[in-house]
């Protein structure tokens, strides 16, 4: 009995009595941002849910199917938000403490470092959890008319419930392993975009992602045997766009993966718990590390007596500033500082090494591509380097004076002569010149295919020779607007998880929305599309690199209206550059007005 109660309560303060979670579950339901929040969430749900379900039909066939697509859109927008939204928040437990310098006094206190690392997720998948549960009577709107089941809904919720625990088990894992909110927030959403876009090209749009016994459906789709460890691809399976095979017909492949394969929403829920599970123990020991660093262990004595340290000078060589040093400072140290530098490179190497992989397959006829696929593949690519591109100028502009905040220099700024349009006009400059290396690889990569279709390695490659030119432009411009948009942001929030996760939350939301009105566009006609898609930045690239399947993808259209289509294309993107650095200039023009006295009000 001794031994049950002393479990009882050990597992009492663990979570139920956590002070951690205790104050941060009381003081966060009282906050006015939590609220707003919440509203957001459900307006963003009802608003897909109402353009979603667009069936006018009387029968109630209709609105079943109707509903059933309704459940499919809103499940898809829930997931997503949840992929972003949970480790912004779990991040921020415990970085939003060591940019407060309050952490090490929490060390101080008798609380356990596994009741630190409980009460810190915890505490904000709660407010995660609760966010998901409040979306519930929406989801019960689509079972009105049928063709949505309880088991359904209930599926969806634990895959996007399951989505948030993991992704914020990693969140609160790197955040104990690295000090510094820009570290994490800038690596996290990284790793999470190239992941979630990567592995969900590879199991919709390859041969070799279909899993052969999985059943057909109407529309010619099959589910991906990578179902089980990504959200979106067991979704499809819940949704019923691709059904899973039934396990005996993918018995031959043995336990436990053809129980993964039979039931991929489960597999991923299993996996992802385990996973946390494993994250969570494994950060047990690093939340106590920083503090004991210095000490002499018997690890560091015995690399002290193989490699002794000798006293040396240390010495850099002198570099050429700018002669604006705001703007060499953000292009040169930022580049470098928080292990950007080897993500850069990473991008470049990665991006370059996977479109020449690309090329050589599609020239080749490899993997069952062909030729013809080289325009689709390379959209692909370069939308997905786009989708990185965007979070991270986006989550690194966020930090442009919030992190002067939290190591208290922009005080020392402001007492130098700098004016206000002499800094923002530096941050910018710094920012996009930050931007050009990420810019260059879906450049280079366009390039290369549009060369190997003009020479005749590409036979009907389909890869137009204007690609390479206008694409830059697009980017540019797309980068420039969500650098300085990341820096009002930055302006008007002291966090830095704050003003990443409005930031992101914002150019996410901006880009779905107009990327959802220039597939509109582009289905109604080619011309309408090619006067209004390179407004968009997705529908954008996908008209500049494979124009011929975003104008004419049932090959219903002359050749002569594509001709005129990219024509019409190719000065529409001159002039979304326009206005793209328009509204760069005007956002610059209301920051610098707006700078002094809201860093004074900010300081007071």
């Amino acid at each position: 009995m001794g031994i049950l109660n002393d479990l009882s309560l050990w597992l009492w303060r663990l979570i139920p009595a956590n002070p951690i979670l205790v104050r941060v579950v009381t003081g966060g339901g009282k906050r006015w941002q939590h609220f707003h929040a919440r509203w957001v969430y459900l307006l963003l749900l009802f608003v897909f849910m109402f353009f979603a379900g667009s069936s006018t039909g009387a029968s109630l066939t209709e609105r079943a199917k109707d509903s059933t697509n309704t459940f499919y859109y809103v499940s898809m927008v829930q997931l997503g938000l949840m992929a972003f939204i949970a480790p912004v928040f779990a991040a921020a437990a415990i970085t939003q403490e060591k940019d407060s310098n309050t952490f090490n006094i929490l060390l101080t206190t008798p609380l356990s470092s596994a009741q630190i690392v409980f009460g810190s997720l915890l505490s904000r998948l709660y407010f995660v959890w609760v966010l998901l549960l409040s979306g519930l009577p929406v989801f019960c709107i689509t079972m009105i008319y049928g063709g949505v089941t309880v088991r359904e809904v209930v599926e969806s919720f634990g895959l996007a419930a399951c989505t948030a625990l993991v992704t914020g088990a990693l969140a609160i894992t790197i955040s104990v392993l690295k000090v510094g909110t820009r570290r994490t927030i800038f690596s996290f959403f990284v790793g999470v975009a190239v992941y979630l876009l990567a592995i969900g090209v590879v199991g919709l749009r390859t041969n070799w992602g279909i899993l052969v016994e999985a059943p057909i459906n109407p529309e010619g789709g099959q589910m991906s045997w990578l179902a089980p460890i990504h959200p979106f691809l067991a979704l499809l399976v819940v949704t019923g766009q691709t059904p899973a095979p039934s396990i005996d017909d993918v018995y031959k492949y043995g336990w436990p993966a053809r129980w993964l394969l039979a039931y991929p929403q489960y597999g991923y829920m299993w996996i992802t718990s385990l996973i946390s599970i494993g994250l969570i123990l494994s950060s047990l020991s690093f939340v106590r590390r920083g503090a004991r660093e210095g000490e002499v262990t018997w690890l560091s004595n015995i690399f002290d007596r193989l490699m002794p340290r000798g006293a040396t000078d240390r010495r850099r060589k002198p570099r050429h500033v700018w002669n604006n040093p705001i703007a060499w400072r953000e292009a040169a140290t930022r580049a470098s500082a928080g292990g950007r530098s080897t993500m850069r490179w990473f991008f470049v190497v990665a991006g370059l090494g996977v479109g020449c992989v690309l090329l050589y397959a599609c020239a080749n006829s490899l993997w069952g591509m062909t030729p013809k696929d080289a325009a689709p593949w390379l959209a692909a690519l370069v939308m997905i380097e786009l989708a990185v591109i965007l979070l991270v100028i986006t989550s690194t502009a966020a930090t442009g004076l919030t992190r002067e905040r939290e190591a208290e220099s922009l005080e020392i700024l402001l007492c130098t002569p700098l004016t206000s349009s002499y800094i923002v006009a530096g941050l910018l400059r710094g920012m996009v010149w930050f931007s050009l290396p990420f810019i260059a690889v879906p450049t280079l990569t366009t390039l290369l295919f549009m060369l190997a279709s003009v020479s005749g390695g590409l036979p009907n490659g389909r890869v137009p020779f204007e690609s390479a030119l206008l694409l830059p432009i697009e980017l540019v411009a797309i980068a420039g607007t969500c650098a300085m948009f990341g820096l009002n942001i930055s302006l008007s929030h002291k966090r830095t998880v704050q003003s990443i996760m409005i930031s992101t939350v914002g150019v996410l939301l901006a880009s779905a929305v107009l990327y959802g009105c220039g597939l509109f566009l582009l289905n109604t006609s080619p011309l309408i599309g090619a006067v209004f898609a390179p407004f968009s930045p997705f529908a954008g690239v996908h008209s500049i690199v494979d124009p011929h399947n975003a104008f004419d993808p049932n090959n219903t259209v002359g050749a002569g209206t594509l001709i005129t289509a990219r024509i019409w294309r190719s000065i529409t993107v001159v002039a979304a550059g326009v206005v793209y650095s328009l509204l760069t200039y005007s956002l610059y023009v209301g920051m610098v007005k707006n700078f002094d006295m809201t860093v004074r009000r900010q300081s007071a």
